[in-house]
């Protein structure tokens, strides 16, 4: 426990005094009732979820503002919560700690080996950005937080949590929405290797393993930022201090942008260019069309950001081809009636870039 406490405080957690059964049952219900409803697929049980989490000690603590209003400890099986906060608040903070705890994996010592989409070798964790950004995004669609339109480092972008995690779960739900919200959820939740086998076949490894360390990087210079900035906040820096600390937080910043970006980039063109060799018909190439189409809803922008676009455009020459081929083989493209495709492409380079909207009602006639 000493060891515990010195680590706490170390984080600058300074524990109060317990939650009372009373409103630990509060919290275990609210909870239970939400994951059971929110995930019919993980097949949970209400009662197992009840009395594993009535079962844990929560306590509320003193917490620095640069922290989340919640804490999972898994060496004690103890929630921490920040001190002020209203019982509600608490109950919606509560969903993401006790993902964490459903998640966990230990050996016989009590060691942590895996925690969801995250894994310990020694003393690091592989994958644990992947993991924080899956477990804000479950609890944010289980306590039907409204999806935001938000601006951060420069990067507009539309999220489903938009005080947690912001970016991590924008970029964590373009991936689901390709492998399957179902099986991103169900490796969160019971730490298997299902999702990233998945993200793996769609993607290709290496670049599955970069997007896992690109999540790795948003989140480190994210706490730099967030370290950096409590310290301009709290500290009394003469000038040149001051001004060294805003320019790291200006980089930091930038490193943030490019690296979301890179990431989106990534996702985009090694899924979609994965899946081009597999279309067969001309019903999949439309099919495959509309859902490119429909990832334009999911991205991350900026007012020179221009990857998008014409990544889509080249696309949809590429597929006009493969039309072409599939449907007149050995026949001359001249003569050939002009496709759907085709169409379309001519449509797009006039109206793309003005109003998509228009441009949606103009190929659906």
């Amino acid at each position: 426990m000493d060891t515990i406490d010195s680590e706490l405080k170390k984080n600058g957690i300074n524990v109060l005094f317990p939650i009372d059964t009373k409103n630990v049952n509060n919290i275990a219900n609210y909870v239970a009732k939400t994951l059971y409803f929110s995930f019919p697929e993980l097949k949970l049980d209400y009662n197992t979820l009840f009395s594993s989490i009535s079962r844990l000690n929560m306590f509320i603590a003193d917490m620095p503002q640069n922290m989340s209003g919640a804490s999972y400890y898994y060496k004690n099986s103890t929630i921490y919560f920040r001190n002020g906060l209203s019982l509600n608040m608490i109950k919606k903070l509560a969903v993401h700690e006790c993902i964490h705890h459903f998640q966990e994996i230990k050996d016989s010592k009590g060691k942590l080996h895996r925690l969801g989409l995250c894994t310990y070798q020694g003393i690091r964790g592989y994958g644990n950005a992947l993991n924080e950004a899956a477990v804000q995004l479950m609890s944010a669609h289980a306590n039907k937080i409204e999806e935001d339109k938000v601006t951060y480092y420069g990067i507009n972008l539309s999220t489903p949590s938009p005080d947690y995690y912001p970016l991590l779960c924008n970029l964590i739900r373009q991936i689901g929405y390709l492998t399957g919200f179902s099986v991103l959820f169900e490796s969160t939740f019971f730490a298997n290797d299902a999702f990233f086998d998945k993200l793996k076949s769609c993607i290709g490894e290496n670049k599955a393993l970069t997007i896992q360390e690109n999540f790795e990087k948003i989140l480190i210079f994210e706490n730099k930022i967030n370290e950096l900035t409590q310290k301009n906040l709290t500290e009394d820096l003469s000038y040149n201090k001051f001004k060294k600390s805003t320019d790291k937080i200006a980089k930091y910043k930038k490193e943030i942008q490019d690296t979301f970006l890179g990431t989106q980039n990534l996702i985009i063109s090694s899924f979609f260019d994965n899946e081009m060799p597999k279309l067969k018909n001309a019903s999949q190439i439309e099919d495959f069309r509309r859902y490119l189409y429909s990832f334009n809803n999911l991205i991350g922008t900026t007012p020179t950001y221009s990857f998008f676009n014409d990544y889509y455009i080249r696309k949809m020459s590429e597929l006009d081809d493969i039309y072409q081929r599939i449907s007149n083989p050995g026949m001359s493209i001249a003569v050939q009636k002009r496709s759907k495709i085709s169409i379309i492409l001519e449509t797009l380079k006039k109206i793309f870039m003005k109003n998509a909207s228009e441009y949606e009602n103009e190929i659906n006639k």
